[in-house]
């Protein structure tokens, strides 16, 4: 049929409109189609709120677990802070004096009864039988003899 025809087209009868099976039909899958659309925005919202409620714990978590870490790490600080004061505060150990030998002692008393040094070292030769001892000098190295007086 062409476009600018005179003859009018034949039209197809009219029916008394869809037929009702398949108006059935479709209300069925539009009734289903709404279902479904209301089970998956329900069903989001609910998943939507559980994730919410578990980031709300894990967070809750994180801070309580953060605010213990900070105690600890206030508590560290302040234990080490004291043990420096501690530190601070200790006198360092006195160093132990050496103790002199017998040659010296002997020296030394008999320097307090009012012998001269001169006089005590030959008493020492003496007393050790005129043999010298691992604390007597060589006589070679007399510049470095323990007679000299101060």
């Amino acid at each position: 049929m062409l476009f600018f025809s005179s003859r009018t087209p034949l039209t197809m009868p009219k029916t008394a409109g869809i037929p009702k099976s398949l108006l059935a039909d479709v209300n069925k899958v539009k009734s289903r189609l709404a279902t479904l659309e209301k089970n998956h925005t329900s069903l989001a919202k609910t998943k939507l709120a559980a994730i919410e409620k578990a980031q709300a714990s894990l967070a809750k978590e994180l801070k309580d677990s953060m605010r213990g870490l900070n105690e600890a790490l206030r508590k560290q600080q302040e234990n080490i802070d004291s043990r420096i004061a501690q530190l601070g505060k200790m006198k360092p150990a006195k160093k132990e004096k050496r103790k002199p030998s017998e040659y010296n002692l002997f020296l030394k008393d008999k320097m307090s009864q009012g012998m001269s040094m001169v006089d005590a070292v030959k008493a020492w030769k003496e007393r050790e039988g005129g043999s010298s001892s691992s604390s007597m000098r060589e006589p070679g190295q007399s510049w470095q003899s323990p007679t000299q007086q101060y």
